[in-house]
């Protein structure tokens, strides 16, 4: 990975450079806006582009510096290959691995900038609300939270998703949006490139995130004049702080909702509502979660009423896996112990315990992310017990 700087430049309290970084023999470009002298690591949004539209054309489109500099949160504005995200459309202008260079791009802006890579979120414009979907789906081990703007979550055979965390969404779409619809389209009860509609969208998230309560409340209508109105679903669970957050633009078209720049593109994108601004929502939607809320190397102690009679290094789970596995083992007795993670070669990855550890079943995870495809050996060791078992990791 090749990274080169092309433009950097300050104004008052925000620094906005221009890269470039080198990924599947492309080179591909990304624009980041920057607090000044930020008091400590920034958090980070990625926030895409829609279809035929640039990372430029976003930035000032989505007017998210304003909210989000002076709360010292950066955001990087990625350059799509063809002004396009490949998320699985028929309609796609292309087949390159967005999802890798978004990975990549995450460790670029944190290469260059001061980056806390605890709180980094993802969030698009039409395609790039589809993308956003897209990296939910497959990049939950690097992204804590998720937002889509006018764009749907499109399910395809080629996705490989990660399944071991819950995964806050929020959503904006509005009812008459003529590009990507919301519920019906003119022909009938269906999505034309098989995406889900609303209501396919909010049963899959409370499946997957086990949501089980759903409030819908009316904001206050501040602008009568735009001709829209907004109702925001609230869908929560007891067993996670994972919220899908729904915000329905009634008459609302196919809009950066509260842009100021959306005005003028009325008559071509449809109702724009200026009850709420889509930036400042998913900023503050953004800032109430991290990535170790939901992912965690430290040491499970299961509770069990069978006391272990033997040493027992089980199976990991899922395997193959990607990127992250549970490794669960069973101790008879209070002993030092050490777990370690081994490449095919015989190399030291990792050691994931190196403890005393009391008697019972114990579980820990191993986050494989910065580890290429291939098979790895994880290996149990005490003073009277050796024990190894084979992973696979595919990416």
């Amino acid at each position: 990975m090749k990274i080169i700087s092309i433009v950097i430049f300050c104004i008052i309290t925000i620094c906005q450079a221009q890269f470039t970084l080198t990924h599947d023999g492309l080179i591909r470009e990304y624009y980041v806006s920057y607090p000044d002298n930020p008091p400590e690591p920034c958090p980070l949004i990625i926030n895409m582009h829609g279809y035929g539209g640039h990372a430029l054309g976003q930035r000032n489109y989505s007017e998210m510096d304003d909210y989000a500099i002076p709360q010292n949160i950066a955001v990087v504005y990625p350059e799509g290959i063809l002004n396009s995200w490949n998320c699985g459309g028929f309609w796609g202008n292309h087949n390159y691995d967005d999802v890798g260079f978004i990975r990549v791009l995450i460790d670029s802006v944190a290469a260059n900038f001061n980056i806390d890579l605890d709180r980094v979120y993802a969030c698009g414009f039409s395609n790039g609300g589809y993308m956003a979907y897209e990296l939910a789906c497959e990049l939950a081990d690097k992204i804590a939270a998720f937002g889509s703007v006018t764009g749907n979550f499109l399910l395809n055979e080629d996705q490989v998703c990660y399944t071991s965390r819950n995964i806050p969404i929020i959503d904006f779409h509005g009812t008459a949006d003529s590009f990507v619809p919301y519920d019906v389209n003119f022909e009938g009860d269906f999505s034309p490139d098989g995406s889900m509609l609303f209501d396919e969208n909010l049963a899959y998230w409370m499946d997957f995130n086990d949501l089980t309560e759903i409030t819908i409340d009316t904001l206050p209508d501040i602008d009568p004049t735009d001709g829209t109105w907004v109702e925001k679903y609230t869908v929560i669970g007891e067993g996670t702080t994972a919220q899908f957050i729904h915000y329905k633009v009634n008459n609302g078209g196919h809009q950066w909702f509260g842009s100021t720049v959306g005005d003028a593109y009325i008559s071509y994108l449809g109702l724009n509502n200026h009850d709420i601004h889509a930036s400042e929502i998913l900023i503050q939607f953004f800032m109430t979660y991290r990535l170790s809320d939901f992912t965690s190397t430290e040491i499970i102690d299961e509770p069990d009423i069978e006391i272990p009679t033997n040493f027992v290094l089980h199976q990991n789970y899922p395997n193959p896996f990607n990127p992250a596995t549970t490794i669960k083992f069973s101790i008879p007795q209070t002993e030092f112990v050490t777990v370690k993670v081994y490449n095919i070669a015989g190399q030291e990855i990792t050691t994931l315990i190196n403890d005393e550890l009391s008697i019972g079943k114990h579980s820990i995870q191993w986050d494989g992310s910065h580890q290429p495809s291939g098979v790895y050996f994880v290996k149990i060791e005490s003073s009277s017990f050796v024990q190894t078992r084979k992973m696979v990791l595919l990416k």
